[in-house]
């Protein structure tokens, strides 16, 4: 199954910013040092959000905030971004992914192959 999602960098800059406990509530402590260290940390969440999103998508788990904190983007050393869901009492489900930013826009997508 394939996921797919997209959002909007400006809004989720603005919502980080109007509502600070979002960033802890959406994204996990290794993905939050990661974004705040790109040059641009608002387009590095959006893009993680959409990672995450899509990630949803694929496996058809639910909504966001059920998983946010079981969803994380993990980048490897080359920079190659994946996905590690941890769900229950099995062991975490690694899914490709691929993330992209254009034009106000991050977008992401996400393949379950199982």
């Amino acid at each position: 199954m394939l996921g797919v999602d997209v959002v909007d960098i400006e809004r989720l800059r603005r919502k980080l910013e109007s509502v600070p406990r979002l960033e802890a509530r959406l994204f996990t402590k290794e993905e939050r040092i990661y974004c705040r260290s790109a040059f641009d940390p608002a387009e590095s969440f959006a893009g993680t959000l959409a990672a995450k999103e899509a990630v949803i998508k694929a496996l058809r788990l639910g909504p966001l905030v059920a998983w946010s904190s079981r969803i994380e983007i993990v980048r490897m050393p080359q920079g190659v971004p994946h996905a590690s869901v941890r769900g229950g009492h099995g062991p975490s489900t690694e899914v490709p992914i691929s993330i992209s930013h254009d034009g106000g826009v991050a977008v992401a997508v996400a393949l379950a192959t199982a």
